[in-house]
């Protein structure tokens, strides 16, 4: 059997720049690249940001998701304020169905006012 692969753009700048694609679709997997938000929701707190990037990816294709967030505020610590807006945003979004869900703390990403960036893997059931 040969495992079909299709690579999918959104059109972001730094697919092109940095050589990857926004989604991979091998056989009824789907890999979403990781997603921070973009334009004007970059300038919003980490609730702000996360639910703009779970927009992005777009909540049918959302198991498992690997969540990354920076260390910044009061003392650039990770601090359970930031760790509720995070959640808060995860729970209005997923509510009941809870899908698997990994949070790390990195000290950076791209670009670089983004605090939260999210990475999905979906099954497709044709």
């Amino acid at each position: 059997m040969t495992l079909i692969r299709t690579s999918y753009s959104s059109g972001y700048p730094f697919e092109d720049a940095y050589g990857y694609a926004r989604a991979v679709r091998a056989g009824n997997q789907v890999f979403i690249s990781g997603t921070t938000a973009r334009g004007p929701h970059l300038d919003g707190d980490a609730y702000t940001q996360m639910t703009a990037a779970i927009a992005t990816v777009a909540a049918a294709l959302v198991r498992p998701v690997r969540n990354c967030v920076t260390s910044y505020g009061p003392l650039s610590m990770f601090s359970i304020w930031q760790m509720s807006t995070k959640s808060r945003a995860h729970e209005e979004t997923f509510g009941a169905s809870r899908p698997a869900s990994t949070l790390v703390q990195v000290a950076a990403l791209t670009p670089a006012s983004a605090r939260v960036e999210i990475e999905v893997t979906a099954v497709i059931h044709d």
